[in-house]
């Protein structure tokens, strides 16, 4: 497997050095590579249907919730209400959501699925899912859950504090 760039020449400094585990700073540079390819395979695919993975989400999101207001998307994707704002404006232009006032407060914008985003959703979804099951299908369920004892042991050392 070959690491982008960016990552070959830092290893390739880091291994003059010869002062730490390079063969661990490969490893995470290539989990950063793989996923680095896998999202711009995912937006390559997404293409096709006329989606981001944001507006993806925000589809996501509404179909599980069926309606929530601009701030609850801002929050659940963790942007800013301007940027939801941009990302729900293309989807109504687009037909795929609607939006419309809080009768309580109209200062809340509410935003719901329409039927065109749901069906566009189901097709996404279907052939989106495909595509991301591919991704593993090689691995036993063994080795499925080796890698994500793996990568839960990765996220828990990058969330402690005190790795100096």
């Amino acid at each position: 497997m070959q690491l982008e760039n960016r990552y070959l020449s830092f290893c390739n400094i880091l291994k003059k050095e010869n002062t730490i585990n390079l063969e661990k700073i490969r490893t995470c540079f290539t989990l950063l590579s793989v996923s680095n390819l896998i999202d711009i395979e995912c937006s390559k695919r997404l293409q096709q249907f006329d989606l981001s993975e944001s507006r993806l989400i925000i589809l996501v999101l509404l179909q599980e919730y069926q309606e929530l207001s601009l701030q609850e998307i801002a929050k659940k994707l963790g942007i800013t209400k301007a940027s939801t704002t941009t990302l729900i404006s293309s989807l109504v232009n687009k037909q795929l959501i609607s939006k419309r006032n809080d009768k309580k407060d109209k200062r809340i914008t509410l935003v719901s699925l329409t039927a065109a985003g749901t069906d566009l959703l189901m097709e996404t979804l279907k052939q989106h899912s495909l595509w991301i099951e591919k991704i593993t299908n090689n691995l036993s369920d063994n080795d499925v859950a080796i890698f994500k004892k793996v990568l839960s042991q990765i996220y828990e050392n990058v969330l402690t504090k005190d790795i100096t």
